[in-house]
């Protein structure tokens, strides 16, 4: 018997929460140093010529990494009780294919390419081909992939790009060890797969695999974790066993899909809502290293709101920052009917050991729930946010230019 995993990465948001524009905060006290920040973010390279199928790149994966990294996204999904980290890449420049487990049950959906960062909504999905096409809400710059026009062989060297436990992109490399297997992971049964021994962990999913010549010969699924022995109470661990689904099957569901001009609607939260409430206009002006990784936890605790689930956005708040805000059912009812429309992140600096984001938000609201009975208003912001080890989270939100003023003022 064996256990498979699904390679999406949950972010791990233990009660804590982000501010509500309609509601900052008063300064908090000064936040206790944060753990060590992450890594910088890589910043997009522009990308050459596709080369020809079966090349080699100059300086060998080093120089195939470098032509086509600027077209691997980073995806962040919302759910209804939980947020998860995926991969996927650029076909063209508004669609994107990763996993089908990455997506499923998604409530809302942003993308992140270098400093890019998009809204996105799912145009087609197979959980039993464990594959997806993603719509971005604008165009964005990147390195378009090709698929491979012939499966690579049993040995040929290939390689995953992704964000594999929420880090920065990364890279790793192996070889083609088995194909045309067939895998059972949870309830699905999943064929064509490619099985590679690259090193994959979940935020991998639906990343590309790659040959060396930059093209893409699978996306990436899953792996076997465990082998429990046949008559044998040991269990034993599963190394190098991770599998990709073939990109065959991956040119038939693109062609079936990206002609669509309707997307799949988004998961509800229970909050009757427009389809496309969760979408934020996002950019980001700031050329600060970890302004996208900002960036990024603001637009998740935006969408939670706008996607009604409250808990997820109350939960990027840090614990302090939740206490002033009364708790997640007084801050809840401050939000009275507000959405994020537009997020422009002007400038990060250096407070201390936390980082100001200084943001220009616009919302709309119903007018009774507006501040000055405004039902579209422009704030200006400035957010503290601290890294907690794992993801930048609200440390408090103030107004230094004074309350919102109506849209267009």
């Amino acid at each position: 018997m064996t256990t498979l995993l699904a390679l999406s990465g949950c972010v791990s948001l233990p009660g804590a929460a982000p501010t509500a524009p309609a509601a900052p905060a008063t300064p908090s006290a000064t936040s206790a140093a944060p753990a060590t920040p992450p890594p910088t973010s890589q910043a997009a390279v522009t990308a050459p010529d596709p080369v020809a199928t079966g090349s080699r790149q100059p300086g060998g994966w080093a120089g195939t990494v470098a032509s086509v990294r600027s077209g691997v996204a980073k995806i962040n999904v919302t759910l209804c009780d939980a947020g998860g980290v995926g991969t996927g890449f650029l076909i063209e420049n508004d669609l994107i294919v990763t996993a089908a487990h990455v997506v499923k049950d998604q409530a809302a959906i942003s993308i992140s390419l270098g400093t890019e960062i998009s809204s996105a909504q799912v145009l087609g999905i197979d959980e039993a081909a464990d594959l997806a096409l993603l719509r971005t809400a604008r165009p964005v710059s990147g390195h378009i992939f090709d698929f491979v026009s012939a499966p690579p062989a049993l040995g040929e060297d290939v390689a995953a790009l992704g964000f594999p436990l929420d880090a920065d992109l990364t890279f790793t490399a192996g070889r083609v060890s088995g194909l045309n297997r067939e895998q059972t992971i949870g309830a699905r049964t999943v064929s064509n797969l490619i099985q590679t021994d690259a090193a994959i962990n979940p935020g991998n999913s639906g990343g590309p695999l790659l040959t060396m010549d930059g093209k893409v010969a699978g996306v990436v699924s899953s792996k076997r974790a465990w082998v429990f022995g046949a008559g044998s109470e040991g269990n034993y661990s599963a190394e190098g066993t991770a599998f990709a689904v073939d990109a065959r099957k991956a040119v038939l569901a693109v062609e079936s899909w990206k002609n669509r001009t309707t997307s799949l609607s988004p998961t509800s939260c229970g909050l009757p809502a427009p389809a496309d409430t969760s979408a934020i206009d996002v950019t980001v002006n700031s050329d600060h290293p970890q302004a996208a990784n900002i960036t990024q936890s603001l637009v998740f605790h935006g969408q939670s709101i706008n996607r009604g689930a409250y808990d997820l956005a109350f939960a990027i708040l840090t614990p302090e920052m939740q206490d002033r805000m009364g708790g997640l059912e007084t801050w809840r009812e401050g939000l009275g009917s507000s959405f994020w429309r537009t997020l422009e992140v002007e400038d990060v600096s250096a407070a201390g050991p936390d980082l100001t984001a200084s943001v220009r938000l616009r919302t709309v609201q119903d007018a009774q729930h507006g501040p000055d009975g405004q039902s579209c208003s422009e704030w200006k912001l400035d957010y503290l946010m601290t890294w907690d080890g794992s993801i930048w989270r609200i440390a408090d939100s103030l107004t230094p230019q004074g309350p919102p003023v109506p849209c267009g003022a």
